[in-house]
């Protein structure tokens, strides 16, 4: 299977995961090459990932809703557990429209067209920060925080929008 067909396959699995999800439980209302040395600063805000060592690898890129930016995502090395951690982050901006969302949270790694780390994230509960699970680094391999949304605005054809963006590739 090339890699185009292993992505869809992925993608679509997650997609039906959060979209096999009831809407009622939607409300957000309550709701490169990997670096030597990186920014090891994170925001106060973050939740706790697994390991505390962990620094931010590669550029950050962002997921727009309405022409707004909704949401960072990041993509995260610890060198103690030799691990990736996908990442994201919904802007307050994007929170102040109470807009419903899900997030499906991963690492997708490039060299083999596979998502993995998943997490979904129904109705934005456990946000503002969204942790995929950790990904083990494989030798020669490429990867990309990769996120993965559902809006449910009221005006949405079809009864919502889908988004899915991923950060600057890293290589081990």
């Amino acid at each position: 299977m090339d890699r185009l067909a292993a992505h869809v396959i992925a993608t679509a699995a997650l997609t039906v995961t959060l979209a096999t999800v009831p809407v009622l439980f939607a409300d957000a209302s309550h709701a490169a090459t990997i670096p030597a040395t990186a920014n090891t600063a994170v925001a106060p805000h973050a939740s706790p990932a697994p390991c505390a060592d962990r620094h931010q690898v590669g550029e950050t890129r962002h997921e727009i809703y309405d022409g707004i930016t909704a949401f960072s995502i990041k993509e995260f090395y610890s060198p103690s557990c030799h691990a990736l951690y996908g990442y994201s982050y919904a802007w307050l901006q994007f929170r102040n429209l109470h807009v419903r969302y899900d997030v499906g949270m991963a690492v997708y790694d490039v060299t083999h067209g596979a998502i993995d780390g998943a997490r979904t994230f129904i109705g934005g509960i456990g946000g503002p920060d969204f942790w995929s699970t950790p990904v083990h680094l494989a030798p020669k391999t490429c990867y990309q925080g990769e996120g993965h949304y559902f809006y449910y605005p009221p005006n949405a054809p079809g009864g919502f929008i889908e988004g899915d963006t991923r950060s600057t590739p890293v290589c081990a």
